[in-house]
């Protein structure tokens, strides 16, 4: 799985070093010189950044700090493989990830006396884990969890609840634990769905008391998960008729609907709610292409929904003297737990 680029970033390059503890020679029995006998020194002018280890993100502790290597740059600019050797490092893992991203880079030709020859270098590679923002962690968490990918998502909420890789703000913690208990609703784990929850809500409620600048998503995934405490009953019936706006001697009525589809994560929290869609139908009961809007909703997941399920409807024309006319009707949909 990637994170948007799913490894992900961060390393600082430092230029090449001169090889100062080198006795001064002019070229080396191997056929390559060292940095500091040549007049231009190979420097890295392209390449990807180090893909921190994607395995360490998951890892209790985070390795980082200064990789050290030596390389040979040839006279193309490229290094070659296979003369990458590591000179010191604070973990073993992290040395393949500057290796790959040397061998990946494209450097500036050494040269001696306007000649281009083969260098080696030394580089410091400063190595440390990304830096996530925990709000788009959990947003995708969300995304994930709708798309049937609970694993997938279950990453994701780990490394947003890492405080080391994506620093959280307590709204933010607020909106993790409200998305981790639905994640373990669907996972069948209720007491811990439970207690996460209740632990969103109650947090979103601190954070309102004092005051704190909470996001409108967060505060209506707040209130749905609040109401979803209560046990509210499911309404019995899906799409009453219609009300017409303005006056027909022969109101219009629902004919044919699309099957209601209950949005996935209002159905794991047990959400009920009543949509109400307008929408003008023209003179043969079908409604009219880009006449929809949403006139009230309790909960805006719902409202794709239901736009896209008026939208599929038909209905028995409206007529004024007996003749068929164009009408606006006010549909309400009402989503059941079923």
């Amino acid at each position: 799985m990637r994170l948007q680029r799913a490894g992900v970033l961060l390393a600082v390059v430092a230029a090449p070093l001169r090889l100062a503890s080198q006795p001064q020679q002019p070229v080396r029995r191997d056929g390559f010189y060292t940095s500091n006998s040549v007049d231009e020194v190979p420097h890295r002018v392209s390449g990807p950044p180090v893909e921190y280890p994607a395995g360490l993100l998951r890892a209790p502790v985070h390795p980082a700090g200064l990789v050290r290597v030596a390389a040979i740059v040839d006279t193309s600019g490229r290094v070659e493989p296979h003369s990458v050797e590591g000179l010191s490092t604070p973990d073993s893992v992290l040395f393949e990830p500057v290796r790959q991203m040397l061998l990946a880079s494209q450097f500036s030709p050494g040269r001696l006396k306007g000649v281009t020859v083969r260098v080696m270098i030394q580089m410091a590679v400063d190595v440390r884990p990304p830096r996530f923002s925990a709000t788009q962690l959990l947003g995708t968490a969300r995304a994930q969890l709708a798309s049937g990918r609970p694993d997938s998502a279950q990453t994701l909420l780990t490394l947003a609840f890492d405080s080391a890789l994506s620093h959280p703000t307590e709204g933010e913690r607020a909106y993790g634990l409200l998305v981790r208990g639905i994640a373990e609703s669907r996972a069948g784990h209720d007491s811990a769905s439970r207690a996460d929850l209740g632990d969103g809500v109650t947090l979103v409620q601190s954070l309102s008391t004092r005051d704190v600048d909470l996001a409108p998503f967060l505060r209506r995934l707040a209130d749905s998960v609040r109401l979803a405490r209560r046990a509210m009953t499911p309404h019995s019936v899906e799409m009453p008729a219609p009300a017409t706006v303005g006056v027909v001697d022969e109101p219009p009525a629902l004919l044919t609907h699309p099957a209601i589809r209950y949005p996935p994560e209002m159905q794991t929290l047990r959400i009920a709610a009543t949509v109400i869609v307008e929408a003008a139908l023209d003179a043969t009961g079908h409604v009219e292409p880009g006449s929809l809007k949403i006139v009230e909703s309790p909960n805006h997941a719902f409202d794709r929904e239901a736009l896209r399920v008026v939208s599929g409807s038909t209905y028995r024309r409206a007529k004024n003297g007996g003749r068929p006319v164009r009408a606006v009707i006010r549909q309400p949909i009402s989503f059941v737990n079923y």
